[in-house]
């Protein structure tokens, strides 16, 4: 079969990797009582997770009409929602099934690993450790580790270039994802069951169904490159 080496597979952290759903929900919930409002459901919330804290607050404070009170106190919010969000990273969050197989499928065939994600490194570090997955790569870019980040190119190139590798695919599941691997000329593929499964520009994408498919997906790629 195709070896990898050479190639960097660059993941996605939170509905790629690990259902982070629960708990960034819990910690809106809990900024909602809070303030007086009523909790929103996980469905209502979960399409726009990996937009981040400040979509989600804005969504939930627009759909009870609550939008104008979020004047001047939004970075306020902003941060007490990612205070408490650290207290309870990782009380119902977990690792997608087959991960760890697919990430030992494509090391043995010789890939580097790496994560870039739109959480900061006061997030992204807490919750790979807490799920057992910080040591599997071999870098992590955050969303404050760069003077940019996705849907840039920037990250995924700096990964591929500090990594000293010549090829690189990005897994993800959502259209930032898509589209940062878009414009750094990348080969990506989504995930079906992520947060970005509603998108409509999504609809186009190469996507996998579960993790066992994956490392055959970026193989048979790599072997037509």
């Amino acid at each position: 079969m195709e070896r990898l080496d050479g190639c960097v597979c660059i993941f996605d952290l939170d509905g790629t990797l690990v259902d982070s759903a629960p708990d960034l929900i819990g910690a809106l919930n809990r900024l909602l009582v809070r303030e007086g409002l009523a909790p929103m459901t996980t469905s209502t919330v979960r399409p726009i997770v990996g937009e981040g804290a400040r979509a989600m607050i804005r969504k939930a404070f627009d759909a009870q009409g609550k939008l104008p009170s979020l004047e001047g106190r939004e970075d306020t919010l902003v941060a007490e929602y990612i205070d408490d969000y650290v207290e309870h990273i990782c009380e119902e969050s977990y690792v997608f099934e087959g991960v760890e197989q697919a990430l030992d499928e494509l090391a043995t065939h010789g890939a580097a690993l790496a994560v870039c994600t739109n959480k900061t490194e006061r997030l992204a570090e807490p919750l790979l450790k807490a799920v057992g997955l910080w040591d599997r790569f071999e870098m992590v870019v955050a969303s404050d580790t760069l003077a940019e980040k996705k849907p840039s190119a920037l990250p995924l190139m700096h990964i591929k270039e500090k990594l000293g590798q010549n090829r690189a695919v990005m897994v993800g599941d959502t259209f930032t994802d898509q589209a940062a691997a878009d414009a750094a000329e990348l080969p990506a593929f989504v995930a079906s069951f992520g947060y970005g499964q509603t998108d409509p520009r999504l609809a186009q994408a190469v996507k996998f169904d579960h993790f066992r498919d994956l490392p055959r997906m970026i193989i048979e790629a790599a072997s037509a490159t």
